[in-house]
């Protein structure tokens, strides 16, 4: 069997947004994963399905790495903005 892939996307939020260009990112299942962050102000990260969070800051960038297990598509969304329902920064889809 062939190594898994690696994939490494650099992310960049400004004012609450991911360049329209990065709004979907999409990787096989079995690939390793980075989705390197930088965000303009603060700001808690959660990729769901995987249940990954983190938290962005203009002085400290952050990564999520992970194995793409799962197939499907999942959101990676804003988290602790009380019950609000931001829409999506981006969604990850891990197609077969």
């Amino acid at each position: 069997a062939a190594e898994p892939a690696s994939r490494a996307f650099e992310l960049a939020i400004a004012k609450g947004r991911v360049d329209s260009a990065q709004e979907t990112v999409r990787v096989k299942k079995g690939d390793k994963v980075e989705l390197r962050w930088t965000s303009d102000r603060r700001i808690a990260l959660h990729l769901h399905g995987y249940d990954i969070e983190t938290t962005v800051t203009p002085e400290a960038p952050a990564v999520m790495s992970f194995q793409a297990r799962i197939a499907g598509r999942f959101p990676v969304s804003e988290h602790g903005q009380g019950s609000r329902h931001e829409r999506p920064l981006l969604y990850l889809e891990v197609h077969p």
